[in-house]
């Protein structure tokens, strides 16, 4: 069974530790088409109330903070393990990167993941 991967941009961050204040009421721009191509690679996205109530379930899943360590170090989810992914990965990701990689993902296939990063509005 293919593991499903939630993104969640770093406006989630935002409603962890600021409340639901720190999303906007509209959709941003950027939304329909990430979502588009989410769907077609078979992951999902949510939006920073879904990620909240996923949070709040209190559920297993694993949370992984992708951006640099000083930006992970200077503030993260509660719980997120970080694990850097730049730019340049989407293309070519060196094999000891990936290899470590899925060592931080873990063997269970099952297992929900959420990745957050940065965003760009």
């Amino acid at each position: 069974m293919k593991r499903i991967i939630v993104l969640i941009a770093s406006v989630l961050f935002l409603v962890v530790v600021f409340g639901s204040q720190a999303w906007c009421s509209e959709t941003p721009s950027w939304w329909p088409q990430a979502l588009k191509e989410a769907q077609k690679d078979g992951y999902m996205l949510t939006t920073p109330q879904e990620s909240q109530a996923l949070y709040d379930s209190g559920d297993n899943f694993l949370i992984v903070d992708v951006r640099p360590d000083y930006e992970y170090k200077g503030g993260h989810i509660p719980r997120a393990e970080n694990f850097e992914i730049d730019l340049g990965d989407r293309l070519d990701m060196k094999p000891e990167k990936k290899e470590a990689f899925a060592n931080v993902l873990g063997a269970d296939k099952n297992r929900l993941i959420v990745i957050y990063c940065r965003s760009f509005r």
